[in-house]
């Protein structure tokens, strides 16, 4: 054993049950285990049943398990590792790998293409404009320092528009940084109508804007909440904003179609023009000198990264609707159901 303790990984050993015999001191400095301790108490909270029940079972038939997993540090947080798991004697040895340091480091540690662009874009989008937005800034809080006293109302109004402007651009990008910095991403099972309730809430100051929400009693996915609540809400600004000032009405319908979760929102707002719709996804196109055009392709990206589509259906002068679609289950299915190995 004082060989295991010299060992970087880390090594838990237990019988058949799960209940740990051993951990050698790097087990024991990385994750908050000791003897006589279940090893499930450092898997994540979803892992502790039906996976743990599976793994155990793999190992028993075949002698041994490997696969990425997320495990519960000592700190309580989420930590990124490479498992074998293997049979010993009467015994199951645990070897454990930290990469947590490796995966923040190398963006090529990840499984999924579509959430590698995502971050690589959003971080430069969010890199490039923020500096020349600050400069912008501060060049006219200093322009306003020097304005005389007898200054007219229409420059000073045409100062707070760019004002706003810049304002706005900044919450864009604070936007687009909540993306970046929150891959990869944390999956977690999320009530979908939880997250459209709260995304409609922040709407609840503005008398322009209605939102009507009807769901289906509990639809629920494994997802990162942030990243849904972000393709939500920049549709429904979209909605908002191409309302122009006019009171404008938004529809959102919450189902379950299957191994689907759909989110159908909809507006009487302006519509788009045909030969519009399908440039309204691509990265900083917009209609609007004002809009930057990032949101709604950032959206689709987060949702294909999921597996799932957007669709857009409008018409000029009728309204427009975005309907998002999202696997039910987006993890393996040894972490789903107890299976036949």
């Amino acid at each position: 054993m004082e060989l295991l303790d010299r060992l970087e990984e880390s090594i838990i050993i237990t019988d058949k049950s799960g209940v740990v015999k051993y951990s050698n001191n790097s087990a024991r400095s990385l994750l908050d285990i000791e003897r006589k301790n279940k090893i499930t108490t450092v898997f994540k909270p979803d892992d502790r049943e039906i996976f743990f029940v599976n793994l155990m079972r793999i190992v028993e038939k075949y002698g041994k398990y490997h696969n990425f997993i997320r495990l519960v540090s000592k700190q309580d947080s989420l930590i990124f590792c490479w498992l074998n798991a293997f049979t010993y004697n009467d015994d199951i040895v645990f070897e454990i790998f930290d990469l947590s340091k490796a995966s923040s480091n190398n963006p090529n540690i990840n499984d999924d293409n579509y959430v590698r662009l995502l971050k690589y874009m959003s971080e430069g989008v969010a890199h490039s404009i923020r500096n020349p937005i600050m400069s912008a800034g501060g060049m006219l809080n200093r322009l306003k320092s020097k304005l005389p006293k007898e200054t007219s109302d229409s420059i000073l109004s045409y100062i707070e528009i760019v004002e706003k402007s810049l304002y706005k651009i900044m919450h864009i990008i604070a936007n687009i940084e909540v993306i970046s910095n929150s891959l990869p991403a944390s999956l977690k099972k999320i009530d979908l109508s939880e997250v459209v309730r709260n995304v409609a809430e922040k709407y609840k100051k503005f008398d322009n804007i209605t939102i009507n929400i009807k769901a289906q009693e509990s639809v629920e996915i494994y997802a990162d909440d942030s990243h849904i609540a972000f393709v939500i809400e920049e549709i429904v600004k979209n909605s908002y904003d191409a309302s122009g000032g006019e009171a404008v009405v938004v529809d959102i319908e919450i189902k379950k179609e299957q191994e689907k979760a759909v989110v159908v929102i909809s507006d009487n707002g302006p519509g788009i023009e045909d030969e519009n719709i399908p440039l309204v996804m691509i990265p900083f196109y917009s209609t609007k000198p004002s809009n930057m055009g990032v949101g709604l392709s950032l959206s689709k990206f987060i949702v294909e990264g999921y597996g799932g589509s957007i669709e857009i259906d409008s018409k000029k002068g009728e309204g427009t609707t975005l309907i998002v679609t999202l696997p039910v289950e987006k993890r393996n299915i040894l972490r789903r159901e107890v299976v036949d190995v």
